[in-house]
């Protein structure tokens, strides 16, 4: 065979395989550039983590600020619920229990995130890089998917723009809010539902792509919604033929989003009802308007190269030069539609006054102020500029380029550096990224220049090297953002996390072999993160989180602990016996040490290294009778944490003694302070040395049969350190007061012994007030206390995430007292018949019971659930019905309609811009010449569509005939 047959041979296999299907599926329907715009990115990804030594790679890892306290150690309950079981609608892992359908709603309800099953125990955190990694490769993947079918191209320059949006620098600085980006990555597929409703009626990609992107994370969803309308609005305009039709695909919108809410009213519906109990919930809007940030820095931070806002500062808006450089000749651009233009210009300025706005900011974040992160919703920026920029490459290579689109191109970078002088004003140096952006911006418009200037043949090898070029010029920017990104987020050490682990693990597991109780409860001395029970995996009573039950943080104050209803957190360290009693506190884990304190009431079990576990003496069930007294308490903040306990003892207990008495100060010192007291327990300072810092030592006599347990506030901070002592022994020391007041022990004294507490002041103010109040529990009264409560406990029999059940004895009429967070969703059976539930302290479940003995049922089913999933399921027989419907439709018009009829059907399916925007180009070229051309854009209509424009439409067919197709 000579060298003309097998060339022959080859081009017949070629034109073969053009005619086969796997050729339609891999280029026709878009399958090839689809995966390439996902694995760009998710390989650029990748590449960043590895070059900083991110595990599997090195000994790092992703996890920092949130993502360490609290997304992690949700994805790890996530992932033991889904490899050994449990129920995903509660969790005994986070703050004494809690609503886990509604957490994970916002924090852990990905789908992705079942690929975790196949990470074995331990690789938890690389299973969450790989996923993030591929949820920033789908939005690479929908994003080419949005253009494919926008603006009817298929070729290579789709992927180049996916990455484009997939590392913009809203996803390079806030990766690490990972819950975020399933629906980022699904915005352009929502988007493409539109633009195919007000196109062709096709409704389904929209409802589906709603209703997931709102099941994967319902606030990011909720931004998708808010823009849906204003995309709609855009398309309507530019895609819908005459105002009936519009009507029509309104109908249509509306109806796909209300069956796309519908389907994810599963979680959705639980997830509102779990936010009515959070602190968000009490937010109120601005009066007055307000701008955050000055307009010029927020356009200056379009420069590429730039460090990403990781937590507060300007919006990431940012998504590459290349956008910016085409955007002026998309605004100025012959042959876009003028409504194309003004569209994408006043969804770039919704989006970004929105951000600058407190008033618009405040809606878009769902009516509610953030902490840290303002601008949550700026990736729609970089989507519109991406898209905008695209549409103008789009009729460069379809028409070619112009001498006039050329001497466009410059204005905005140009802008946008001029911005970035404007800022710095006469102290303006050149950063190295103001430096790199104008030397890629340059690279992006040589390559223009060369492309319109350089001889090629074809139109078509022309596309080819232009776009190649192009592309190896973006990635190339993109891989030094990616590391940019990473680098500026940070890292932490991967063998670090959790600390203490392997101490911590053997003891874990042993209590599990050992204890033969069905529940108890576990705590730390000391938190690593302040959602510890969720991270090392055992029944605790702290949590962190925006689903953070608010009337159980309160709680937390009144008794005592670390909690914060503004912070969203409540969170163990050290408490009274009370209070460890009350909670079902069992065991307590102490790392780097031994217990100094407590020894009457913690008895030491067992050790791992340096790791020590503890059982209380004094454990209560879930579940004990008290007195219906306990009903009259108020919630009273005006009292320290020793007279709101006593006066629950003497509620729950009947015991009408004191357990808490207040203890003068036996010797007092000062240095570097002047110290006025103003009452017991509270004091007024001056620092007046020359020292950042002052302190007071307060000395107090340990009385026999009593434990001293303290309490200090450091007032808004003006005070952060204790350090506590008992004789020699140090009990505690450290920032213990740094944000928050708590209590404390002093450990073992007795009569004739001292405890001493150091205050510190904070360097940082040089007045202020603190309050230090220690009292002496007498353990007699404890005793009594305790043998009432727990005389008339629940025997647990059964248990499981959302059903217990037991046996009660009880000798009186009272209250049983359930140490379970206050929700509607919790139904109480006594002796089968359903028992009103009601708040106790404002926070626990409390139930009536008679005198006697019975059987009790506890069963939790999260409120909202039911009817949410009813409401999914009928929407989802509406959806059917819908596309019954459709089909039935569609068939009987294929048989109504007249063959001849079908050529204008699909020519009126085409985009305007397919055709009429075509035309208009050529009319403009004809007038100006080839080379010049003017900056202003009047949009002419040649025809009304009523007749076939046979020749632009072979023109047109001819010009797509250029694309780039895997030549």
């Amino acid at each position: 065979m000579n060298k003309e047959e097998k060339r022959a041979a080859r081009r017949t296999r070629l034109e073969r395989f053009r005619k086969g299907k796997f050729y339609g599926i891999l280029y026709d329907k878009g399958v090839l550039y689809f995966l390439l715009s996902f694995l760009i990115p998710f390989a650029i990804m990748l590449y960043a983590f590895g070059i900083y030594g991110i595990h599997p790679f090195g000994d790092r890892q992703i996890l920092v600020v949130d993502l360490w306290h609290q997304y992690y150690p949700f994805f790890r309950v996530v992932h033991e619920k889904l490899t050994s079981g449990g129920s995903f609608l509660y969790s005994w892992e986070n703050g004494m229990g809690s609503n886990f359908l509604s957490l994970i709603s916002y924090y852990a309800a990905s789908p992705l995130n079942w690929l975790s099953v196949f990470f074995g125990e331990g690789n938890e955190r690389d299973a969450l890089t790989f996923i993030l990694a591929a949820k920033i490769g789908f939005a690479g993947a929908f994003f080419s998917t949005f253009l494919r079918y926008t603006y009817k191209r298929r070729d290579f320059t789709i992927c180049m723009f996916s990455a484009m949006y997939a590392l913009c620098s809203y996803t390079l600085g806030y990766y690490w809010n990972v819950m975020w980006f399933d629906t980022i990555a699904l915005f352009p597929l929502v988007m493409t539902g539109i633009v195919m409703i007000c196109r062709e009626g096709k409704w389904k990609v929209f409802t589906f792509g709603l209703a997931l992107s709102l099941i994967a994370n319902y606030y990011v969803g909720y931004f998708t919604c808010i823009f849906s309308v204003f995309m709609f609005a855009s398309a309507s305009i530019i895609e819908c033929r005459g105002i009936k039709d519009w009507f029509r695909k309104l109908f249509l919108m509306i109806r796909s989003s209300v069956l796309g809410i519908g389907l994810g009213a599963f979680i959705l519906l639980p997830a509102y009802c779990g936010l009515q109990l959070t602190y968000s919930a009490n937010n109120t809007m601005p009066r007055e308007m307000s701008f955050y940030e000055d307009w010029k820095k927020i356009f200056a931070n379009l420069l590429s190269y730039n460090e990403p806002t990781k937590v507060d500062g300007l919006p990431n808006f940012a998504c590459g030069m290349l956008a910016v450089l085409l955007f002026g000749v998309f605004l100025l651009s012959f042959g876009i539609k003028i409504r194309e233009k003004v569209s994408s210009l006043i969804m770039l300025g919704i989006i970004a006054v929105s951000c600058n706005m407190n008033i618009l900011n405040f809606i878009w974040h769902g009516f509610h102020f953030t902490n840290q992160i303002p601008y949550r919703f700026a990736f729609i920026f970089s989507f519109v500029l991406a898209a905008s920029a695209f549409r103008a490459l789009d009729i460069m290579l379809k028409k070619g380029i112009k001498i006039y689109q050329l001497i466009l191109m410059p204005i905005a970078p140009v802008a946008v550096f001029v911005l970035n002088r404007m800022v710095e004003g006469d102290a303006f140096k050149p950063t190295q990224a103001f430096k790199s952006s104008i030397v890629i911006t340059i690279a992006f418009w040589l390559i223009f220049i060369a492309a319109k200037i350089f001889p090629f043949k074809t139109a078509k090898r022309r596309n080819v090297l232009l776009t190649f070029a192009l592309t190896a010029a973006v990635l190339s920017e993109f891989v030094s953002n990616a590391q940019i990104g990473v680098r500026t987020v940070d890292t932490t050490g991967y063998y670090d996390y959790p600390a203490s682990y392997g101490d911590v693990k053997p003891l874990l597991d042993k209590v599990k072999s050992s204890d033969k109780d069905l529940f108890y409860r576990l705590e730390m001395t000391q938190t690593y993160t302040l959602n510890d029970s969720a991270l090392y995996g055992y029944r605790g009573v702290s949590q962190f989180s925006s689903a953070a039950n608010v009337s159980v943080t309160t709680m937390f104050k009144r008794l005592g602990l670390y909690a914060s209803e503004a912070g969203n957190r409540y969170y163990y360290r050290t408490s009274t016996p009370v209070v460890n009693s009350l909670l079902g506190i069992k065991y307590i884990i102490k790392k780097g040490g031994t217990l100094n304190s407590e020894g009457w009431v913690l008895e030491e079990e067992d050790s791992s290294g340096s790791t020590h576990l503890y059982k209380n003496r004094y454990p209560l069930s879930m579940g004990f009778m008290v007195k219906d007294k306990v009903l009259l308490m108020e919630d009273n903040g005006g009292a320290n944490p020793f007279e709101y306990q006593n006066d629950l003892i003497r509620r729950v207990s009947g015991v009408e003694d004191k357990l808490f008495v207040p203890q003068p100060v036996a010797l007092v010192e000062y240095d570097g302070l002047e110290v006025t007291k103003n009452g017991y327990g509270n004091y007024t300072f001056q620092n007046d040395s020359d020292e950042p810092t002052g302190s007071a030592l307060y000395t107090y006599d340990c009385i026999d049969g009593s434990y001293l347990y303290g309490y200090a506030n450091g007032t808004g901070g003006t005070c952060d350190s204790l350090e506590i002592k008992c004789g020699d022994d140090v009990v505690d020391s450290g920032k213990l007061i740094e944000s928050y007041p708590i209590v404390f022990p002093m450990g073992n004294g007795q009569g004739g012994e001292t405890s001493t507490v150091r205050i510190t002041s904070n360097k940082d103010h040089k007045t202020g007030n603190f309050k230090l109040m220690i009292y002496a529990l007498d353990t007699k009264i404890f005793d009594r206390a305790y043998d009432e409560l727990a005389d008339e406990q629940l025997n647990i029999t059964e248990f499981s995430d959302r059903k217990i059940r037991g046996e009660l004895t009880a000798k009186e009429d009272g209250i049983l007292f359930l140490s379970i967070p206050y929700e509607k969703g919790w139904k109480v059976y006594v002796d089968g018949e359903r028992a009103e539930t009601f708040k106790l302290l404002q926070a626990m479940t409390g139930v009536k019971v008679s005198e006697g003995s019975h059987d009790i049922r506890i069963e939790y089913t999260p409120e909202g659930f039911p009817l949410g999933v009813t409401i999914s399921f009928v929407s989802l027989g509406l959806i059917i019905l819908a596309m019954l419907h459709d089909r039935r439709r569609l068939r009987r018009r294929r048989r109504t309609a007249p063959a001849e009829e079908a050529p204008q059907e699909e020519l009126q399916e085409q985009p305007p811009f397919n055709y009429r925007a075509e035309v208009y180009d050529q009319v403009c070229e004809s007038l100006i010449g080839e080379d010049v051309g003017r900056v202003e854009d009047t949009e002419v209509i040649l025809y009304d569509g009523s007749k076939k424009p046979e020749k632009e439409v072979d023109d047109a067919k001819s010009e797509s005939d250029h694309s780039v197709q895997g030549d």
